[in-house]
């Protein structure tokens, strides 16, 4: 199972990085933007109480590492962030609307903050949140923003018994040019 996940999740990950990569049609061929940065990492999201196959509002956190970033300025971010959702381990994360901060390793480079808005699509087993809104201050302000995330759906057996604290899968970040 454990490695059906894993190719899975690599799969998922290669094809979110192609479709991140160069340049992305909005509109048409005739109007593409291009890109200012592409990260790449890992999401986590941590349950408290652990979700169960009971719905239930739980306090979460939720928190991404990005090791990988094409632009020099900015190779590396993260961020974390605590929300309250109701969830179970069929629905791992509701549609919203958020704000978050990348911290960039390069102190020169100041932080991003993103504004945007997220949908959940089951894709194969695996929920695969979309994140797309701007960046509205700090390094890149005024550009807009992709994110997609990447969870596998928990194991049935674990949801049913003591539940799932924490999930984890891959995430790419990509800013482009307004």
């Amino acid at each position: 199972m454990f490695m059906r996940a894993s190719r899975s999740l690599g799969a998922c990950a290669a094809a979110t990085l192609v479709a991140a990569s160069g340049v992305v049609a909005i509109g048409g061929p005739a109007h593409a933007l291009p890109v200012n940065q592409v990260c790449t990492g890992t999401w986590t999201v941590s349950y408290n109480p652990p979700i169960t196959d009971t719905p239930r509002q739980v306090s979460a956190t939720l928190s991404a590492d990005f090791p990988s970033c094409t632009d020099p300025q900015a190779p590396s971010a993260s961020y974390s962030q605590s929300f309250t959702d109701t969830v179970s381990c069929a629905t791992l994360l509701n549609t919203g609307s958020a704000t978050h901060t990348f911290v960039w390793s390069n102190p020169a480079a100041q932080p991003s903050t993103f504004a945007y808005s997220w949908t959940v699509s089951d894709i194969g087993g695996q929920a695969v949140i979309t994140s797309t809104g701007s960046i509205i201050s700090g390094k890149y302000a005024s550009d807009s923003a992709e994110q997609v995330s990447v969870l596998v759906t928990p194991d049935p057996i674990q949801c049913a018994l003591s539940g799932v604290a924490m999930l984890t899968g891959p995430t790419t970040l990509t800013i482009f040019n307004p």
